[in-house]
């Protein structure tokens, strides 16, 4: 792969992921390594990006790997809590000891980041293929006297029980059957770290809320107990109730509407007009015969301990967040991630790794 020409790309401010870098690989660490020592300032930074993305912390060398470590430690001196965005699946850790979480869930190799380049790291864990979901796991400061998991271990990524979908039957409801077969087993793994955890630190949450349908669910367990455990998935499987749920239909409850309640709205050649009337009229039913919203995970994660995309600078931080290698990251390596910044902060002042070095 034209390695230079990458480079010149997102030097020119292209767009680019580790999609994009599929066909490059270790072979094309030297021309990166050459442009790193020969290229312009510009170049330089972005062949440093590249080097990062396709052989982690390693394949920078003991100088770059210290500029963006110093880099790294003089920004967590002074950054400001940013909400979170995209927090799907997250554990809520009531504790301070942030060895005794890595020790937890099995995590070596902790690198120190700010919140937002954690948030950066995460971001991109579902981008690519093989190990690149199970390899590493980011773990944030004490925020608000909770530490936030976001990942699991390697043990829970590839449970014993499950079956893998090469060995399934062609056939499509047998297909069907061993997905909801595997989702049933992640799902018991799930609530038993769950209370695992609970027994150590003395509580534990897990929460999931999808951003790409309406999956969530979320698992309280204290002192070595399950409290709650609720699916949106098998609400049938669900134990326990949280006083934080009271006033809300759970997420599988029907709304009670009247039967017929939208049958005479009108469609049109544009179906936004009969969405639209559609929204309008299911919101002022609500209001008027008053009846509750649902709850999800983000609903209950505010109520009872810290929801990500609600921290901000009133949010009091302790410590440092750290990138953290599972089982799979220590054997496989670390996953790609292309980096396009340290902090995160609003466009168009976004700090970047391809900008000149500020150390």
């Amino acid at each position: 792969m034209d390695m230079r020409a990458v480079a010149e790309g997102l030097v020119a401010g292209e767009r680019f992921s580790v999609w994009d870098l599929r066909e490059a690989g270790q072979d094309d660490l030297p021309e990166l390594r050459e442009i790193r020592r020969t290229g312009n300032q510009a170049l330089r930074n972005a062949a440093r990006a590249l080097l990062f993305a396709l052989g982690g912390p390693e394949a920078l060398g003991e100088y770059d790997l210290g500029l963006v470590r110093r880099l790294i430690r003089s920004k967590i001196a002074n950054e400001v809590p940013v909400a979170m965005q995209s927090c799907e699946f997250w554990y809520a850790i009531p504790t301070t000891d942030q060895a005794a979480v890595l020790d937890a869930f099995g995590l070596s190799d902790p690198e120190p980041v700010t919140m937002s380049l954690g948030t950066e790291i995460w971001n991109q864990y579902d981008l690519g293929s093989g190990h690149q979901r199970c390899a590493r796991v980011y773990v944030s400061p004490v925020l608000d006297g909770w530490t936030l998991v976001f990942g699991r271990p390697s043990d829970d990524r590839h449970p014993a029980d499950v079956t893998e979908e090469s060995s399934w039957s062609i056939e499509p409801r047998e297909q069907y059957q061993a997905m909801l077969a595997n989702e049933k087993v992640r799902r018991g793994v799930d609530r038993d770290r769950c209370v695992a955890l609970s027994r150590r630190f003395g509580a534990a949450h897990l929460y999931w809320r999808s951003y790409g349908d309406s999956t969530t669910s979320w698992c309280i367990a204290e002192k070595g107990g399950l409290i709650r455990s609720y699916d949106l998935s098998a609400p049938e499987e669900s134990v326990g109730a949280l006083a934080a749920e009271n006033g809300y239909l759970l997420p599988h409850e029907d709304t009670p509407l009247p039967d017929g309640w939208d049958d005479d709205i009108q469609h049109t050649d544009n179906p936004l007009d009969w969405q639209r009337e559609w929204v309008r009229r299911y919101r002022r039913l609500k209001a008027e015969l008053d009846i509750p919203d649902h709850c999800d995970a983000d609903t209950i994660a505010e109520a009872i301990s810290l929801h990500p995309g609600k921290v901000g600078p009133h949010t009091r931080v302790e410590g440092h967040g750290v990138i953290a290698l599972t089982r799979c990251g220590r054997q496989y390596g670390h996953p790609r991630t292309l980096l396009g910044g340290l902090t995160y902060t609003p466009a168009p002042d976004r700090p970047s790794l391809l900008d000149e070095d500020q150390t």
